[in-house]
């Protein structure tokens, strides 16, 4: 395992999902060409270290297979954290990712599911302080929570960071509005 990763890109050039970005280990990617499912559309400078393929590891790859994208979003914290923004929807206090917690607005003792329009971001001490409470008053979301669409949650993604593999994704990422960071070699 040399530990690179492959972006992998729908058959009209557009990453496959950004909740979490589509990645797959470069072996895999390997294997995907090989089977005629997916094109080399960029590679790594590094070459495969076989007497019988001749070729780089790709960095980016594209299905050879029209697929629509999925536009449905499963409710998971990373999209979540995006929906809402990475503020707390009680205190509004920005959170990273890895502070945040994801609260039921209205409480899972009292019949709350975990669903789209019951489900915050909320800052760990928001979210243990509110324990059961209903949403009233300091307990009411600032926003109420909806189910995005996957281009809603698209628009919000490209106002953060992104972090990288490889240069060459950044042609995939059109209209980006935050830092694009490449991660060190």
């Amino acid at each position: 395992m040399i530990g690179l990763r492959a972006l992998v890109l729908n058959y009209d050039y557009m990453p496959i999902s950004l909740f979490p970005m589509h990645t797959i280990p470069v072996e895999d990617a390997v294997t995907r060409v090989c089977n005629d499912t997916c094109r080399i559309v960029f590679e790594y400078d590094r070459k495969i270290l076989t007497p019988s393929v001749n070729m780089k590891w790709p960095s980016v790859i594209a299905r050879t297979d029209i697929k629509k994208i999925k536009e449905k979003v499963k409710l998971r914290p990373e999209a979540l954290y995006y929906r809402d923004h990475g503020v707390c929807m009680y205190c509004e206090k920005i959170i990273t990712f890895h502070e945040m917690t994801c609260d039921h607005v209205y409480p899972k003792t009292y019949g709350g599911k975990y669903e789209w329009t019951n489900i915050v971001s909320a800052c760990p001490k928001c979210n243990y302080e509110k324990g059961n409470s209903m949403p009233v008053g300091r307990w009411k979301p600032k926003q109420f929570p909806i189910k995005p669409t996957y281009y809603q949650l698209l628009e919000i993604r490209k106002k953060f960071p992104i972090v990288i593999d490889h240069e060459s994704w950044i042609d995939f990422l059109s209209g980006w509005k935050n830092d694009i960071i490449v991660k060190a070699a």
